[in-house]
């Protein structure tokens, strides 16, 4: 566990702030599927009536999906894997273990990308947000910035939740967006714009 961690009891919102840190290095152990699913409702989880979700979104679009590129998680095979916030669950799209492409596509020298037991990808329906805000100014690009708006806050729910969780995560922006997005092949219309690398950190 990761030295700033309080002992396994619940951990408090301002012991999860203090505790959360950008770990870039894993040991060899596998991450648990319900504790992988944890993160995923802390980014994503239907909260409340009419799908509220665990994150804010500018009129309730929710144009985000969360996906994962699945390497070392006991119980979920290798692979690419849709989180289904209404079930609470996870759906393989795709089999093999894409975290070597993800880190080949990663701008600069990222080993941990390849080397964390698995990574949360944050899908975006960019299209659907700039259309849904086109008469907003500036130049109708104003539901990009809820979009990254919205990312923020569901990165920032996971890595709280890990941090709780004693897991070590840090987010990943620095990618090649072409290369990625084939790396992946994400449903359409989804697009990356994100990621979050989870494992437990080394000692």
């Amino acid at each position: 566990m990761h030295p700033s961690h309080p002992s396994a009891r619940t951990m408090t919102l301002p012991e999860a702030i203090g505790a959360r840190r950008s770990i870039r290095d894993y040991d060899d152990r596998a991450i648990d599927r319900g504790q992988l699913l944890q993160l995923l409702s802390a980014g994503q989880g239907i909260t409340a009536s009419e799908a509220k979700r665990a994150v804010p979104s500018a009129h309730a679009l929710y144009p985000l999906m969360l996906f994962v590129a699945a390497g070392h998680v006991a119980g979920l095979g290798a692979g690419l894997h849709r989180y289904d916030p209404g079930n609470d669950s996870l759906d393989l799209l795709s089999c093999g273990d894409l975290r070597p492409g993800l880190a080949a596509a990663a701008l600069e020298d990222q080993p941990w990308i390849a080397e964390a037991p698995a990574v949360i990808v944050i899908g975006a329906d960019m299209a659907r947000a700039i259309e849904a805000f086109a008469q907003q100014p500036p130049d109708g690009r104003r539901g990009v910035r809820y979009v990254y708006l919205e990312a923020g806050a569901l990165m920032q729910n996971i890595c709280l939740q890990a941090a709780a969780l004693g897991l070590g995560t840090v987010f990943v922006g620095g990618f090649d967006d072409v290369k990625t997005a084939a790396v992946l092949n994400l449903p359409s219309p989804f697009e990356p714009v994100g990621m979050v690398c989870v494992g437990r950190p080394a000692a």
